[in-house]
């Protein structure tokens, strides 16, 4: 399986795409290993899109939510919600754009590593195994960082 940091190459990609809040989305579907329709009574719910990503404060409401299984390769995986589930759509690699210079890093911090203009819409591809070990990173961060107040 290819990493989405590697699809600039001269091959296509299946995108699943997804809108949260207005936004279109896409993802490799060979990171999604399925869906399930969210019931939102679990104990161990999965991670909400719009906070992964970081949406700044905003209330976002979903009207469709479904959850995405991400491939991890570990025995727990990797679940997040995500709203409106619309179409697996094929595109070039070529017609992915990266983010320019100035919003790059934070970006690629947020597990978004490039966009594609379909039509009148701008769907920004998202890399959920780099969000992940991004999370991952920030989260050790914090765990070293309380344990210096001790």
């Amino acid at each position: 399986m290819m990493d989405a940091e590697g699809a600039h190459g001269s091959f296509g990609l299946n995108l699943l795409l997804f809108s949260v809040g207005g936004v279109s989305f896409g993802v490799d579907a060979e990171q999604v290993e399925g869906t399930l329709a969210w019931q939102g009574d679990g104990t161990d719910d999965p991670a909400w899109f719009h906070r992964e990503l970081g949406y700044a404060g905003e209330t976002v409401a979903y009207r469709a939510p479904s959850v995405l299984m991400i491939r991890t390769g570990e025995a727990r995986g990797y679940r997040v919600i995500i709203d409106q589930m619309e179409d697996v759509a094929g595109i070039a690699a070529a017609d992915v754009r990266p983010f320019p210079p100035l919003v790059e890093p934070f970006a690629l911090r947020k597990g978004m590593w490039g966009i594609v203009v379909k039509g009148d819409r701008m769907i920004l591809l998202v890399d959920f195994q780099r969000l992940l070990r991004e999370r991952r990173v920030v989260d050790a961060h914090m765990e070293v960082t309380s344990n210096d107040d001790i």
